[in-house]
């Protein structure tokens, strides 16, 4: 999977997503065609208010850490700068290397807020299926409260005015019955969450697009559902738009640019993959009831035997949410937290990652 890149920023960071089976509503048979996308079921006629209900259980604001906000502050400077002279180059490039070495360090440590689909699937309808709703019931009461003024009869304005209140007892009728509608597809989709449906699933992640910091950082994300309880991610760790070679080192003369090691670099790769992962599932563990979340983090390496360049697993590995109901962000070392995880690494610090088998 390769993605160009412009200014730090994906160009084309939308994630790829798919499930492993045909998927579809909770009331359609493991027989069913494949769906190509979420509908509320039996409402055909009333799509589009069922539509603009499940899109506002999407519509909370994300969760961004301070590190990706520093960035956009950082995009926003370099497209508005014209002309830069030499030490306003060298200090925003400070700047950008002092970024990415906070992002690197602190990606783990922010997660959007929890959905719960409990709650939603809980929810009472608007009104009794099958009874008038609250609308329609106050237009109704207006409507028959009506009595006209001598001065309203005088000037023949009250068979005007009560044709009026009719109408609105019919709009009051058809407002109830989007509601209705709206709620029950809220409700449905809800339910087929809590069910594990996968279609349901694949909408949440690209509605919610919950690791756009990992994409703007520079790393791709394809999904995978494979059962109600489990994710699967794939990590493209681009390591070579992430990591740095040059430090930025601020002196009395300037910027310096001393090149960084190469254990220097695979420590920096270590710690973003091994962070990245445990954002990847705090993230989905918030948004979906799964059970477990599995990374496999790979990257592009040089074959030191045949001199050439492999598209290769780096990290392998399953985060039971179990397990990450007892991580801290930041009071444990990413690295020893996910060593008490199903995974298969072999990392050196002189060399860097081997390949590794992908776990099934």
């Amino acid at each position: 999977m390769r993605n160009r890149y412009n200014y730090g920023i994906l160009t084309n960071s939308g994630p790829h997503l798919y499930s492993m089976d045909t998927g579809g509503s909770r009331e359609q048979g493991a027989d069913s065609p494949p769906v190509s996308g979420y509908m509320p079921r039996d409402e055909h006629a009333a799509a589009s208010a069922a539509a603009d209900s499940i899109a506002s259980l999407f519509s909370t604001t994300p969760t961004y850490s301070s590190a990706y906000l520093k960035r956009r502050e950082l995009i926003n400077r370099q497209q508005g700068q014209t002309a830069w002279n030499e030490a306003e180059k060298l200090a925003f490039e400070a700047d950008w290397y002092d970024n990415q070495l906070e992002w690197i360090a602190t990606i783990d440590q922010t997660y959007g807020e929890p959905v719960f689909w409990d709650v939603l699937a809980a929810m009472a309808p608007p009104f009794p299926r099958g009874e008038q709703g609250p609308k329609e019931k106050l237009a109704e009461e207006n409507l028959a409260a009506f009595q006209p003024t001598r001065i309203q009869k005088l000037l023949k304005q009250d068979a005007m005015i009560r044709e009026e209140l009719e109408r609105q007892v019919q709009l009051a009728r058809e407002e109830d019955r989007k509601d209705y509608l709206a709620w029950k597809a809220a409700n449905d989709f809800a339910h087929d969450i809590l069910d594990g449906n996968r279609t349901a699933y694949l909408r949440v992640l690209e509605e919610m697009a919950p690791l756009q910091e990992l994409t703007m950082l520079g790393s791709g994300l394809e999904f995978s559902v494979r059962s109600g309880s489990e994710v699967e991610v794939e990590l493209d760790v681009n390591s070579q738009q992430v990591i740095p070679r040059e430090a930025k080192v601020r002196t009395e003369a300037g910027v310096a640019s001393p090149e960084l090691t190469v254990p220097e670099r695979n420590d920096l790769e270590l710690k973003y993959i091994c962070g990245s992962v445990l954002r990847i599932a705090g993230e989905l563990f918030a948004l979906l009831p799964l059970e477990s979340v599995v990374v496999q983090a790979r990257d592009t390496k040089l074959n030191g035997k045949t001199g050439q360049e492999e598209y290769i697993t780096v990290l392998s590995i399953r985060i039971e949410r179990k397990f990450f109901a007892g991580y801290h962000a930041g009071r444990e070392r990413c690295l020893e937290a996910l060593m008490h995880c199903s995974h298969r690494m072999e990392y050196d610090p002189g060399t860097g990652f081997e390949p590794v088998d992908d776990l099934l």
